[in-house]
């Protein structure tokens, strides 16, 4: 069970950090629909759970921005994951891109394609939602 503080369920960020990372790296094979329901419900419990701190030094300020932004990113990444893989698919029919001599499971080889893309849009996404995260929240010093 997790402490609250000041109506901030402190587990949020750790717990959708923790259920995302696991179905993002144990699910073998391609990304498939499973990663994006999981990344979707994440996503929904950080958005019903988390609310930031007011942030005491402007290095809070950042840090808190840069973990949501990290967190949120790889909900994002997870929930776009399976819409990404058919492109991967496509592109290797099409022999854009090959698949590696000794794969011997392709549908592993192709959820290993797409790993790539998918770290691209973590890390868009993370970007982006940090930023909006510390226009929203940031350093504010304390009134004399």
């Amino acid at each position: 069970m997790t402490t609250t503080t000041r109506g901030v369920d402190q587990g949020a960020l750790t717990a959708t950090t923790f259920t995302t990372v696991f179905v993002l790296v144990m699910d073998a094979g391609e990304y498939d629909l499973l990663n994006g329901v999981v990344g979707a419900v994440c996503a929904l419990i950080l958005l019903a759970y988390y609310r930031p701190l007011p942030a005491q030094t402007p290095f809070d300020a950042k840090t808190g921005a840069l973990a949501f932004g990290a967190v949120a990113g790889l909900q994002v990444a997870s929930g776009v994951s399976w819409m990404i893989q058919p492109a991967v698919n496509w592109a290797v029919d099409q022999g854009l891109l090959e698949l590696s001599k000794t794969c011997r499971d392709r549908s592993q080889c192709l959820g290993d394609k797409a790993d790539v893309p998918v770290v691209i849009a973590w890390a868009a996404a993370a970007v982006w939602l940090g930023y909006q995260h510390y226009r929203r929240f940031p350093h504010v010093p304390p009134s004399a």
